[in-house]
């Protein structure tokens, strides 16, 4: 029996079995009979299954077992873990075969899918991703809209324990829909239980800091090439052009885990996203990672530049209205003096100086750089400290 008890490993052991495909189409059917009959045995209608698609006891062997006699088995009788990944893959693998078409069809195959995981021993919610890959996004959207109807109250079909049961399975996955619904349900879910399995489904230690993908800094020759051609100044004004009026956004997320770094982003026009991508810089592969505060203290420099701008023309209108004897002059020279010194004492102390625009540069040994730009420099500050640490 192979060590690999994976849903892949069980697909690539499948995908060479002369009856692969008609051993999926038995366990959907038969758990799929036992989800629209609110049935939790397995072993009745197994038999007239198995003859319907012509299979024997010989047909459904595989290196992970039988799988004739694990549907066989007695509710009672205890199902090894090998027995539960085979079974569970196979009903994945049934529903890769007559994938679901719109998302009333996908809704109706995730009831279907919860029930059976909340009350049978097979749970076809861990392996839909290996099964369907891509094709799975429908699927775990209505997931998330299922829990999320549940924890509301507006749609008790398959109770309390199948909602756990999905969140659950969104927080395990990494399907990108997955992971956005179970982002959105850990801040919004009113269950308790609901929150704790999103939030222990997250990777454990993991940093993360929210911002915009930027550009990362560009060495002397580039900026140098830039300059002559003109590109300097005709780059900022297209990106500015694009964020006003084409509502170009970049919105990314670093995740700092034990493994590296994780940046997901994406690429949003006209409040649509075009663009979705996850870079991941493994520990090993990461050359170097800085923090940098832009414009830190452009309120102070800006104080102290009014304080001297005001300074020097307030005592010069004050000298020059002083020698021909002009109470106005003298008057104006003290008012641009105290002008000067209020910006000075307002830049200075009243005006936000926490921190500033907060980028931080990831540089991987291989490949370009990225900078994120905008982030919370608490957050940046905790993953970078996060990232020391790994």
């Amino acid at each position: 029996m192979p060590a690999d008890h994976t849903p892949h490993a069980v697909l690539a052991e499948l995908a060479g079995h002369p009856r692969g495909n008609d051993l999926a189409r038995l366990v959907h059917a038969v758990a799929f009979s036992c989800a629209d009959e609110r049935r939790t045995s397995l072993p009745d209608g197994v038999k007239d299954a198995a003859s319907r698609l012509g299979l024997s006891a010989e047909d459904c062997e595989t290196p992970f077992g039988n799988v004739l006699t694990a549907l066989e088995r007695s509710p009672s009788e205890p199902t090894g873990p090998a027995a539960r990944v085979l079974l569970s893959t196979l009903l994945a693998r049934g529903i890769a075969l007559s994938p679901p078409e719109g998302a009333e069809a996908e809704r109706r195959v995730l009831e279907s899918l919860a029930w059976i995981a909340a009350h049978t021993p097979l749970d076809a919610l861990m392996a839909v991703d290996a099964a369907l890959g891509a094709g799975a996004e429908g699927l775990w959207r209505e997931a998330a809209i299922l829990v999320r109807g549940v924890d509301e109250g507006t749609s008790p079909l398959i109770g309390r324990a199948g909602a756990l049961v999905v969140a659950a399975a969104l927080g395990a996955s990494s399907s990108p829909a997955a992971r956005t619904g179970a982002k959105a349900l850990a801040v919004d879910a009113r269950d308790p239980v609901v929150r704790a399995l999103l939030n222990e489904a997250r990777e454990p230690g993991a940093a993360a800091a929210a911002g915009e993908l930027v550009p990362p800094p560009r060495g002397p020759i580039v900026l140098a090439l830039m300059a002559v051609t003109g590109l300097l100044v005709i780059l900022p004004l297209a990106r500015l052009f694009g964020r006003l009026v084409l509502r170009y956004r970049c919105p990314a997320e670093m995740r700092v885990s034990p493994k590296g770094v994780t940046v997901l982003a994406k690429t949003e026009l006209l409040g649509r996203t075009v663009r979705e991508r996850e870079m991941l810089i493994p520990i090993e592969g990461l050359a170097r990672a800085t923090r940098e505060v832009k414009y830190a203290r452009l309120a102070m420099y800006t104080g102290l530049f009014a304080l001297a701008l005001g300074s020097y023309v307030g005592l010069s209108l004050f000298v020059d209205g002083a020698r021909a004897g002009s109470p106005e002059l003298v008057g104006m020279g003290l008012l641009v003096v105290a002008v000067g010194v209020a910006l000075d004492f307002a830049l200075s102390n009243l005006a936000p100086t926490g921190g500033g625009r907060c980028r931080v540069v990831l540089v991987p040994r291989k490949g370009p750089a990225l900078a994120l730009g905008r982030l919370d420099p608490a957050l940046a500050d905790s993953a970078l400290e996060r990232l020391g640490r790994a």
